[in-house]
């Protein structure tokens, strides 16, 4: 199907669900009915009780438009920098599930893997377990007696998503013509992150590499448990792994009863969560309660690895140097490792950040520590970020918000949790290694290397610019600053002292004219004279004025 075929058809339905929860000036303003042909289209459909507030229509809307629009709601869900308050708390209770869809999982087995099911599979429950927007969960076994759940894709969820996308695009590019804030919040640098997420979850090939990377780096590890995932048996369309036996995290009860201690729990699950984000730069990027468990041999095991948050060598050290500052509290170094970071840095005042910053650290450092809320500091932090025009990189914000739900789930098991004063011992570790005799003489002959190549391609380079300027290739673009008002200002002022001449021609030629009493005359007055002396006035007058109205 084409992309404005996909565009028509969810158009419709989109624009059927608005006008229901009363948003049709949205649709009349978006430039959606041109994607739909029916005069109807905004009349389809029986309205909703539109008594309830707006933000619980918003919230109502995203859940029935489906899964891409209750994801980007969900997307929004921690960004108190960016919404009203009220409308992150609505967009808190969209919950990621849909109906159950008619499927014969057998047969889709079958069809996408081209295997006998019977073959490989003693048993293959008809009905999901659990059922989500992208997908449904069913339980099976495997021939071998070993319990595995297979993630099948919903039919036609590809194509819906790929149409709400291409449908998003046009609402962003008029919500940024229409209201300049929207383009200040780079409402469209988010849409394109989000297009990136969703269409990595939609990839079940992606989900199952993400699965054998963090088996990889966890293999060594004590603490936690990565469930198996079976290649073999899983497409782009079907993830067949380990059916994970435990406990959810948050189910301090269970937990309790089956003795374990809730401190060491929570503790084991924040060590695990840093190692993820500063020794291996890949960390689970949706660590809610519903996503991690305590098996039965007291190990930690996170589901769902869809959307991970992925870190290259250079964002970790920045990273780590972002830490380290922010624990000494050295404001300026924290300002220069922030510009760093930044895709977009476009601050007015770098004092005023800088008296904001250091007021947020302050008030952190007097609160007692039950009382800190690394919730509400990363909010205000993302808050300072954009009323200063910063934006930061996608893995910034993802572990931001990472962070604050595993400190959720830790308060559960452990209300007297402090992050900050866990991440110390990180902090401090990172100080030390910096400081190590192996890291400074590393640092030095990455210096080193770096200067010495870049002497070496510095004949080059000259030579370039030299082959250039002989073949008069060389173009050199400027700008000057207030050219444009520069220009004005000097025609303005050439105008002016053209008149002025023109004003002294005529008052010495007409006071010629009166002293040779040439005639004609009028009350003895020559007339060429008079009418001279009138002409001059009125040009001295409106050069008068010129000057005044432009001070």
């Amino acid at each position: 199907m084409s992309q404005n075929a996909k565009k028509i058809k969810r158009a419709f339905q989109i624009i059927q669900v608005l006008t229901k929860y009363g948003f049709e000036d949205l649709v009349a303003r978006s430039g959606l009915k041109k994607w739909t042909s029916s005069a109807d289209s905004l009349k389809a459909g029986i309205k909703e009780d539109l008594s309830c507030s707006v933000y619980d229509r918003i919230r109502l809307t995203l859940e029935d438009l489906g899964p891409t629009f209750v994801k980007f709601g969900q997307m929004f869900s921690s960004r108190e920098d960016l919404l009203p308050k009220e409308l992150v708390a609505e967009l808190q209770k969209l919950q990621d599930r849909a109906d159950v869809q008619e499927m014969n999982v057998r047969e889709k087995l079958q069809t996408e893997l081209n295997i006998d099911i019977d073959a490989v599979f003693s048993e293959v429950e008809e009905k999901p377990f659990a059922s989500a927007s992208i997908s449904q969960i069913y339980k099976a076994r495997l021939l071998n007696g070993e319990a595995v759940v297979l993630k099948v894709k919903r039919d036609h969820i590809q194509e819906i998503i790929e149409a709400d996308l291409l449908i998003m695009q046009d609402m962003v590019k008029y919500l940024e013509e229409y209201k300049e804030e929207f383009k200040k919040i780079n409402l469209s640098h988010i849409l394109e992150t989000f297009s990136v997420a969703i269409n990595q979850e939609l990839s079940f090939v992606n989900e199952c590499n993400n699965i054998q990377q963090f088996s990889r780096n966890f293999s060594e590890s004590e603490l936690m448990y990565v469930p198996r995932v079976y290649k073999e048996f899983s497409s782009n369309n079907i993830l067949c792994m380990e059916l994970i036996e435990g406990i959810k995290v948050t189910d301090t009860d269970t937990l309790q009863q089956n003795g374990f201690d809730l401190v060491a729990i929570a503790q084991a699950g924040f060590n695990l969560y840093m190692e993820q984000v500063l020794e291996h730069g890949f960390f689970h990027a949706d660590p809610h309660p519903g996503n991690i468990f305590v098996t039965y041999e007291g190990k930690i095991a996170f589901i769902d690895f869809g959307l991970m948050g992925t870190m290259m060598p250079k964002d970790k050290e920045d990273l780590e140097q972002f830490i380290v500052f922010l624990l000494q509290s050295d404001i300026p170094k924290l300002l220069k490792t922030i510009k760093r970071i930044a895709v977009k840095y476009n601050v007015g005042d770098e004092k005023k950040l800088e008296r904001e910053i250091y007021m947020l650290m302050s008030r952190t450092e007097s609160m007692a520590l039950e009382d800190i809320n690394i919730g509400e500091i990363t909010n205000q932090m993302k808050s300072i970020f954009q009323q200063n025009e910063i934006v930061m990189p996608e893995h910034i914000y993802l572990l931001l918000k990472g962070i604050a739900l595993i400190e959720g789930v830790g308060r559960t098991l452990y209300p007297e949790l402090n992050i900050i004063e866990m991440m110390k011992p990180y902090g401090y570790n990172i100080i030390q290694r910096k400081l190590s005799l192996q890291n400074v003489i590393t640092q030095g002959f990455k210096n080193a290397q770096n200067f010495t190549e870049t002497i070496s391609e510095l004949p080059q380079d000259i030579r370039e610019v030299l082959q250039k300027v002989k073949n008069n290739e060389l173009k050199m673009i400027h700008e000057v600053s207030g050219i444009k008002e520069m220009t004005h200002t000097v025609k303005t002022s050439i105008n002016l002292i053209v008149l002025a001449v023109i004003i002294a021609a005529l008052s010495v030629g007409s006071a010629i004219l009166v002293m040779a009493n040439m005639p004609p005359k009028i009350y003895g007055v020559p007339v060429l004279g008079f009418i001279g002396f009138i002409i001059s006035g009125i040009l001295s007058a409106s050069v008068i004025i010129s000057i005044i109205r432009k001070k």
